[in-house]
């Protein structure tokens, strides 16, 4: 428990005294915000074919929607631009999350799939709250600025699903 202790509060001190983050350039926060939008329906769609709560299924399902909308949006803007091209799949470490959610089924994905929805509703609110206050792409930023209510509508109802305690 100490060695816990020590070590977040060695974190805390590293977070607090780490040099100000660039603002993300607009290809960047292109590339992660549609991984966002990919791993929110990927999870969805793991979610729907494998949980045993009526609860997380309704939520993953509406969740696919929103998100599916939001990419659908992002797909828009980057269409009328040259030099922005969008990711075809996740990263490998977001990749590596939906292979192992893929191996658990019922109550044991059930836990794992709201502790990655957490994580990754953590990571969306991070980085569109981040480029909507200092982006530098003006139709981006707006873009990230109307997406935030839908995140934090997903985020209030992720900390509600069951097994999010």
């Amino acid at each position: 428990m100490r060695a816990v202790l020590l070590a977040l509060v060695a974190l805390a001190f590293c977070v607090s005294h780490a040099p100000a983050q660039e603002p993300l350039q607009a290809d960047e926060f292109v590339k992660k915000a549609a991984i966002s939008n990919m791993m929110a329906i990927e999870l969805g769609t793991l979610a729907l074919q494998k949980s045993s709560s009526p609860e997380i299924k309704a939520f993953a399902h509406q969740a696919v929607n929103d998100r599916t909308t939001a990419g659908t949006g992002l797909r828009q803007i980057v269409a009328k631009r040259s030099g922005i091209a969008l990711p075809e799949r996740p990263d490998q470490a977001h990749q590596d999350i939906l292979r192992q959610l893929g191996d658990k089924q019922g109550p044991e994905f059930d836990r794992a799939y709201v502790a990655a929805q957490k994580q990754a509703q953590d990571e969306a609110m991070a980085l569109f709250s981040g480029y909507a206050q200092t982006g530098s792409d003006a139709e981006l930023k707006g873009f990230a600025s109307k997406s935030l209510p839908l995140l934090q509508a997903q985020g209030e109802l992720t900390r509600k699903l069951p097994g999010a305690d």
